[in-house]
């Protein structure tokens, strides 16, 4: 899958057996710039995923930007499914088939054609699903703009706080989760008196989840790993 700009937006092609076909078309994200971490609360909205579903049945888009959000979630052979683009939708990620995202309500969850609340008010961060499924790993940020890290089962939607002052967490494994480490502000960073969110200490760690017990990484970026949990 890619995508390509347009006039209006952009186009999300396909390339199934040397076949390239258009799914559909989206709102192009905007343009805009954060000058200071005081000016850029849009930072902890701003996102965009192409994705397919386990196994490939389902390819969806959810975009965030500058300019209006996307969503939109097709079938494989190319029938559109869903198409919102007024909910502020952004922070999607599939699990065990299920497609979970963020909007103006909370977290909602998108399963069998039937979208539900999952985790009301709750406005997550770059979530991410465990390799095996089952549970999502995602931050969100307190009023003084500090991160917390937090585990969701995504049957039991139990909800259990793994460590503050950490940000982007992302798991290696099912039992491992790599996150990396914010400080305080200085005056230097421009932060204002109620910083949406705070600088990269320049530290990153690994999270036990069996032992309970935090390591410091030598890992300095995570983008993705494989299996995904779809």
């Amino acid at each position: 899958m890619y995508t390509t700009e347009t006039a209006a937006g952009m186009d999300v092609h396909q390339l199934t057996a040397g076949v390239d076909h258009v799914l559909g078309s989206a709102p192009g994200g905007g343009a805009g710039g954060c000058e200071t971490i005081a000016g850029c609360a849009i930072a902890n909205s701003l996102d965009f995923r192409l994705a397919y579903s386990q196994g490939g049945t389902y390819v969806s888009l959810v975009v965030s930007g500058f300019g209006p959000s996307s969503f939109r979630l097709w079938s494989s052979d190319g029938k559109l499914l869903q198409s919102n683009d007024s909910q502020g939708t952004t922070m999607s990620v599939w699990s065990n088939g299920s497609l979970y995202f963020r909007d103006s309500g909370g977290v909602e969850v998108w399963r069998d054609g039937v979208v539900s609340t999952f985790l009301p008010g709750v406005a997550w961060i770059r979530p991410h699903a465990s390799p095996g499924g089952g549970q999502i790993v995602y931050a969100v940020r307190d009023s003084s703009g500090w991160a917390h890290t937090y585990v969701v089962d995504t049957t039991t939607r139990t909800v259990r706080e793994i460590k503050a002052t950490r940000a982007e967490p992302i798991f290696l494994t099912s039992r491992y989760i790599w996150y990396r480490g914010e400080r305080a502000c200085t005056e230097a960073d421009s932060c204002g008196p109620q910083p949406p969110f705070h600088p990269s200490s320049g530290k990153t760690y690994v999270y036990d989840l069996q032992e309970g017990t935090e390591t410091e990484s030598v890992i300095t970026s995570v983008i993705d790993v494989f299996p995904h949990a779809g």
